[in-house]
């Protein structure tokens, strides 16, 4: 372990929770660009000995455009390298968009060269990628041909010194008539209109490859390419290249786009600025990701006993909420576009040009992608509960199914192989919740069908429940979608869950105009027949709802302007929007993070907008009934970002222990509350997904993550 404990109760409490890695788990089964900041230590590429990037997790990335990957992805991919994992990225389009490679600065405009812009933007990621494994943008490659299913050829360049980083260009061309938009909008990069095909021939994009069966397209030769020919690309070629990529490299993680972006109204407080009209987003982030897990359905997974598990990243959503990086991180992702960017005097040799020259020079910084990084499915901070006979329980998504861990025996610490519990092809995130006996139940966003057209590309959510408390599960059930028409269902989120006073669960989602619905299940086990959308602000995805002491249940998500919070007016009653009726929130970043406290409050956690600082807030009273949310001084530096977990000290009541992924991708954890001394403490490895933390039989915080090797590590005392 490393990092520094605090003294004092915090000491006490963050080292009850954190003094040892173990290995019990189980490995189975726009804005105005800010004053340049120093780059933090943990966000810099070392390159020692045997650090090649061939050693643990292979993690892999399918995006869509060079340059992706380092917008919407890092730092995670940074931190992946840092860990010396084997790091495949996958670039699907010759992202050769409008052919202008424009230096900025420079009066004189080029004239269009498609393929010399293709291969500028693949030397930019070689720079990218060489400047995060190597520290400097100039390394040796080796560059081949790799033939994949499909009859698509593609160039595959490794790190010479770091053989364990390695680029895919598919090349498939991201336009191929004489008249082309993708409907970015004005400004927007990838907007194209090329010149070099013959005249009349009606431009095919990636989403009509997705959505038109018998559409065709090809790939484009880049300028300096190993590759010499273009091939011709159906949909199901395309599918069956990633599906050969897949099981080529057989990643443990693997990393896209979102498939479902957030409907956006453009208007004259939402201006479309990159958008394509109708939503936030590129059209081709999302056809890549529907490609992706098209190709993820043959997926096997590594082999070996291993498993995978799959993040999607939203993309042009980050400019639409608060940012939600430190400025370190920041500062990091931007010298990497900057490397990508370079520069025409770089003397980089490579004949199509050094880089995606407008990139470059910092000017990342106003597309307002940059400052943040933002998955599609956060995921909930209460997969680790005990369960009925005081064993540990942990739950989480592998090779896109449910899976459980259980602790061989009360308060050891040590956990059995994951038992996988089927559901079809989930979305990474799981709520769960027990039933008043000890039963388990589950619930997931579930892919219900990735077909062509919109009444084949369906999403519900899917809940699991066991028969008796311990024992085996039944089958899953279906409780449909808030959204009758396929195309708003597609935008709903992962489900989040409480508990009514009778017992009775109540689930919870995010819908497609950005506000809350939800669904209860009675006592007798039947389930409302529709869905009740409880109305009030937009938020973003990653709600969280608790039952407190006097049985009402609190529902909480991150809004533009503050953490909006709804409310029973009664145990078992009707919600209300609590507006200033406990007093105004401050604007958050991330989801936030709602705990219980056995005194009847309620412990509120999330970060500052651009800094990533935690703050915390109280809800006195029971439940708040005579209370005010009251701000908590924590002292705690900015570390990290995402959702953070939290969980009440089992030994002071007034006590709570925070657990954060800080800057360098694994996990931190500090004390907070009452005589607490709040400080980080950090341990353990590169985390994948929301942690979560818990009491055990002994009293003993536990806190755990999925790593991206798809084991789960826990650490206690």
């Amino acid at each position: 372990m490393t990092g520094r404990q605090g003294s004092g109760p915090s000491r006490r409490l963050v080292l009850s929770a954190m003094v040892a890695l173990t290995a019990a788990g189980c490995t189975s089964g726009h804005g105005k660009k800010p004053e340049a900041a120093k780059t933090e230590p943990a966000v810099r590429a070392k390159v020692t000995a045997g650090n090649d990037g061939t050693g643990g997790a292979v993690t892999m990335q399918i995006i869509a455009h060079p340059d992706d990957d380092l917008y919407f992805m890092n730092p995670d991919v940074r931190h992946s390298i840092d860990a010396n994992h084997r790091v495949v990225s996958v670039y699907v389009t010759s992202g050769e968009a409008d052919g202008l490679n424009k230096v900025p600065g420079k009066k004189e405009k080029p004239r269009p060269d498609y393929a010399g812009y293709a291969g500028s933007r693949q030397q930019g990621l070689r720079q990218a990628y060489a400047l995060m494994a190597a520290g400097k943008p100039l390394a040796e490659w080796k560059r081949t041909v790799l033939d994949l299913p499909g009859g698509i050829q593609c160039e595959m360049d490794s790190l010479a010194d770091h053989p364990g980083v390695t680029l895919v260009f598919l090349g498939v061309a991201q336009h191929t008539a004489d008249q082309a938009d993708t409907g970015e909008g004005p400004a927007g990069k990838n907007r194209a209109v090329p010149q070099d095909d013959p005249p009349g021939r009606k431009d095919t994009s990636l989403s009509d490859l997705w959505s038109e069966p018998k559409a065709a397209t090809r790939t484009r030769v880049s300028t300096g390419s190993t590759v010499r020919d273009a091939r011709p690309v159906t949909r199901a070629g395309l599918i069956d290249a990633l599906a050969g990529v897949l099981d080529r490299f057989k990643p443990t993680l693997v990393r896209t786009m979102d498939p479902d972006p957030d409907m956006q109204v453009h208007d004259h407080r939402h201006r479309q600025h990159h958008d394509q009209t109708g939503y936030s987003d590129h059209p081709d982030h999302t056809a890549v990701a529907l490609f992706t897990y098209a190709a993820l359905e043959r997926y096997r997974g590594p082999g070996d006993g291993k498993h995978f598990t799959v993040t999607a990243y939203r993309g042009y959503y980050n400019e639409r909420w608060p940012f939600n990086l430190p400025p370190g991180l920041v500062r990091g992702k931007a010298d990497v576009l900057n490397a990508y960017g370079g520069d025409p005097s770089l003397g980089c040799g490579f004949a199509a040009g050094c880089g995606d020259y407008d990139v470059g020079r910092d000017r990342s910084y106003g597309t307002g992608w940059l400052q943040s990084t933002n998955v599609r499915y956060p995921g909930t901070t209460t997969w680790l509960q005990r369960g009925h006979d005081d064993r540990l329980t942990a739950f989480g998504v592998l090779d896109q199914q449910a899976a459980m861990w259980t602790e061989t025996a009360p308060g050891s610490g040590r956990f059995g192989a994951p038992q996988l519990l089927g559901g079809g092809m989930l979305a990474p995130a799981l709520a769960v919740s027990q039933t008043k006996d000890g039963r388990w139940q589950l619930f997931a966003e579930r892919f219900a069908g990735l077909g062509a057209d919109a009444q084949g590309n369906r999403r519900e959510i899917v809940a699991l429940e066991q028969e008796s408390p311990g024992g085996r599960f039944g089958a899953w059930t279906s409780l449909g979608n808030p959204e009758e028409d396929p195309v708003r269902g597609r935008r709903v989120g992962a489900p989040v869950v409480a508990r009514n006073e009778d017992g009775s669960v109540q689930v919870f989602v995010r819908t497609w105009a950005k506000g809350v619905s939800t669904k209860r299940q009675a006592p007798d086990g039947r389930w409302d027949e529709k869905w009740t959308d409880l109305h009030g602000d937009e938020v973003q995805e990653g709600l969280s709802a608790v039952t407190g002491t006097d049985g009402r249940i609190h529902v909480v998500g991150s809004g533009h302007d503050t953490v909006h919070h709804w409310v029973q007016e009664r145990p078992g009653g009707d919600f209300a929007l609590a507006a200033e009726r406990y007093g105004k929130l401050p604007v958050p970043a991330d989801p936030p993070t709602l705990l219980p406290q056995p005194d009847g409050g309620l412990l509120l956690a999330f970060r500052q907008p651009k800094t990533a600082k935690p703050l915390a807030y109280r809800l006195e009273g029971k439940d708040g009934k005579d209370g005010q949310w009251k701000e908590l001084a924590l002292g705690l530096a900015a570390r990290g970002y995402g959702v953070m977990a939290a969980a009440a000290d089992p030994a002071k009541a007034e006590r709570a222990l925070l657990v954060s992924r800080n800057n360098a991708g694994s996990l931190s954890a500090s004390g907070f509350g009452q005589d607490a001394r709040p400080k980080w403490a950090t341990f353990g490895e590169q985390a994948v997904g929301a942690p979560s933390v818990a009491a055990d039989a002994k009293g003993r915080l536990v806190v755990a993550a999925l790593t991206p090797e798809g084991t789960l590590r826990v650490t206690r005392r």
